[in-house]
């Protein structure tokens, strides 16, 4: 029709017809192409969810096992503590009282011979360094 051909000319209808057979493909292969892409869109978002569940819940179980360890942990540390809180007092208690049973002063230092006349003194820094450590 551009070089003055008539709209309804044998040309102009096949090449009609053509355009809109063509227009129908390329609509039917975009459609083809939206429902593959959904498709996909749809299993792509159901593994992120699956994969996202699954995150959590190893990262729960790992620190519920993070937690536990440490409170046992823990429970060890204050047991090792009284223990040698315990056996520093007995090891203590027993130096002071053979140095002062026979008045053996000569190897103590001169700054440990004013505490041990104390031996009060001496359990109650014992005893805060047990409360310190625990």
């Amino acid at each position: 029709t551009m070089h003055g051909e008539d709209e309804e000319s044998p040309e102009n209808l096949v090449l009609s017809d053509i355009v809109d057979k063509l227009n129908i493909q390329f609509e039917d292969a975009m459609n083809d192409l939206w429902q593959t892409l959904m498709t996909q869109e749809l299993y792509l978002h159901e593994a992120i969810e699956e994969s996202t569940t699954n995150f959590h819940r190893k990262i729960a179980e790992l620190m519920s096992k993070f937690v536990e360890q440490s409170q046992s942990f823990f429970v060890q540390l204050r047991e090792i503590s009284v223990h040698f809180s315990e056996n520093m007092t007995e090891i203590v208690t027993r130096f002071i009282s053979t140095k002062l049973a026979l008045q053996d002063f000569e190897d103590v230092p001169s700054d440990l011979r004013m505490c041990m006349e104390d031996r009060d003194a001496i359990l109650n820094l014992i005893a805060g360094m047990k409360d310190t450590h625990t």
